[in-house]
Formats: structure tokens, C-alpha cells, sequence
């Protein structure tokens, strides 16, 4: 019985985790301790004066309070979340998670979360989820976070359906790994270095060169598919070909084109506002940092912006 008087143990969001009822405490609110009070003092009463009438009201009473907490408890157990991330995240802006249930849905379920990071006590921490076949998701607006692996969550969620007399509570936890990107921050950008300044490496816009490699397309023959890059990824691409092969020199995103007592945020924050741009404008770029460079690839800004965020 002292467990019930512990936080209870969350459970994970993971999206095949049901919630149990060992993870669900029971809390009275003010209308159900003054109806438990209620059925205190009529029982005393009922004692004293052999009144049956007030045995049979304390009974009635009890069973409302009874059938409550199994109301509430069933409103809560078998719930399975999962959280459906965005694919960046940016320092300095609201971290937008998409929370979404899991578990078919079958019924209506009220469930109240506390969203809130800084806990204030008051309602405006809380928001009602309504959870219907036609309403599985529910959108958690993080405060912005910090540079670097967002630190695992906790989510607290409770529910007082049917009569408003108890509070079941539960608690969730996330602790998924998603990187924060740094906050692009516009600059004066050093004078552009190319790779061939320090290592001489080129890039050939033809033949088996990944970051080359395009969409497959139905018209195209299939001598021109990619096969070795299907065999070890398992995405169908095209070979790009130009004529005369043209050798390209991508430009040097580096660390040292920033004088020294430069702090990290402020470099990969820079550094990262380069990738953004260099990518948007289709210019081939390699990132160096300490003891890493990132080459031109498929999926080269993903891996450079995880880079930077965990630098």
C-alpha cells in the first residue's frame, strides 16, 4: 500500500508501451473529499441514531466513489503514445512535438498533460486532450531548447471523467534522441576557400559519385541505375552524367575561418547558416570541423547539421 503514496513510475513513450495501473496513482479533489467527509459524518449517524436510511445513503455514496476511480483508472490504462518529431529542430525556436495515440482509439478518453516545462501550479499548465478515432494527435510546444541532444522528457497527465472526484495521474517519458540544430546566425562570410586550398579534392559530376546521384526515373535505362548504391542502401537512383566530366571544387566550410577566441555556439552557429545557405543555393560544400570533415554526400546537410549540434 506505501507505493501508492510514491510518484509512480513512468512509462515510456515508444509507441508499443501500454500504460498499467501500477503506474497510475489516486488522488481525491475538493468535491470528492467533501463527498467522502459526507459519507464520514453520515455514517456517525448512522451509528448513533440507527437510522437505515443514512446506511443505505453512506453505501450509495461509497459506490459512486467506488465506480469513479475504476472510471478513471479505465480511462488512462492501455493508452500507448508515440511522438512523431519534426525533421529539424533549431536553437532559439519552439521545439514542436506531435504526441499521437497509438492504441486504436476505440473510445472517447479525457486526458488532461502537463505541458508546461516551468511548473507554475496553476491551470494554464495543463491542456485537455480530447481523444477520439478523429482526434489521435495532440501538438507539445517545447520552449526553445539549447544546442546539442534534447534531454529526455517528462510528461505528466492525469484525468478526473466521469463525476470530477478523483484525480488518476500517471506520468510519461521520452528519451529518444533528437538533436537541436545551432541557431543560424547571419555574417560576414571569411573570403570562400575551396577544398583544392589545403587537400585538392574535386568532385565529378559523373560515373558512381553519391552526391550525384539522382531520383530514378521510369524513362531512364537501366544501365543507368545506380546498382551498387541500391545494393547497399536500398534506394533506387540514377547515374548523372555530364559530358566531358567536369571536375568541381566545393567550397571549404571550416572552423579556422574564424579567429581565435571565437566560442563553439557562436562558430557552429555561423558554420551553420554557410550550410543552410550553400545547400539552398545548390553550391557543393564539405564541412570541416576538429577531427571531422563531411564530404560531399547524399543526405550532406542532414549529417553536417548533426555535426555541428552535437560539436
Amino acid at each position: 500500500m506505501l507505493q501508492w503514496f510514491e510518484v509512480p513510475a513512468p512509462t515510456p513513450i515508444d509507441g508499443h508501451t501500454a500504460l498499467q495501473v501500477r503506474n497510475v496513482r489516486i488522488n481525491l479533489t475538493r468535491l470528492g473529499w467533501g463527498l467522502a467527509i459526507a459519507c464520514i459524518l453520515l455514517w456517525i449517524m448512522a451509528v448513533n441514531y440507527q437510522v437505515n436510511v443514512a446506511y443505505a445513503l453512506v453505501f450509495w455514496l461509497l459506490g459512486i466513489l467506488l465506480f469513479g476511480a475504476l472510471a478513471g483508472i479505465r480511462q488512462l490504462t492501455g493508452l500507448i503514445l508515440a511522438i512523431v518529431p519534426q525533421q529539424e529542430y533549431f536553437a532559439g525556436k519552439n521545439c514542436v512535438l506531435t504526441l499521437h495515440a497509438c492504441d486504436g482509439c476505440k473510445r472517447t478518453r479525457w486526458l488532461w498533460l502537463q505541458t508546461a516545462q516551468e511548473i507554475t501550479s496553476t491551470a494554464s499548465d495543463w491542456q485537455l486532450w480530447t481523444i477520439t478515432p478523429e482526434n489521435t494527435d495532440f501538438v507539445w510546444t517545447l520552449p526553445p531548447q539549447r544546442r546539442g541532444v534534447l534531454p529526455p522528457l517528462i510528461l505528466a497527465g492525469a484525468s478526473m471523467a466521469p463525476f470530477g472526484l478523483l484525480m488518476i495521474k500517471t506520468y510519461w517519458e521520452f528519451t529518444d534522441e533528437i538533436v537541436i540544430f545551432p541557431e543560424p546566425i547571419e555574417h560576414n562570410i571569411p573570403m570562400a576557400r575551396t577544398s583544392s586550398d589545403e587537400h585538392g579534392t574535386q568532385i565529378s559530376l559523373s560515373g558512381q559519385d553519391p552526391a550525384y546521384l539522382l531520383p530514378h526515373q521510369n524513362s531512364t535505362s537501366p544501365r543507368q541505375i545506380a546498382w551498387k548504391h541500391y545494393a547497399r542502401t536500398g534506394d533506387l537512383l540514377d547515374k548523372y552524367f555530364e559530358q566531358g566530366s567536369t571536375q568541381v571544387q566545393p567550397l571549404l566550410i571550416s572552423y579556422r575561418d574564424y579567429p581565435q577566441g571565437t566560442s563553439v555556439e557562436q562558430m557552429a552557429s555561423m558554420m551553420c547558416n554557410r550550410v543552410l545557405a550553400a545547400d539552398a543555393s545548390g553550391e557543393k560544400y564539405i564541412l570541416e570541423l576538429p577531427r571531422q570533415r563531411y564530404e560531399a554526400a547524399t543526405a550532406q546537410r542532414t549529417q553536417c547539421l548533426n555535426a555541428l549540434g552535437r560539436w
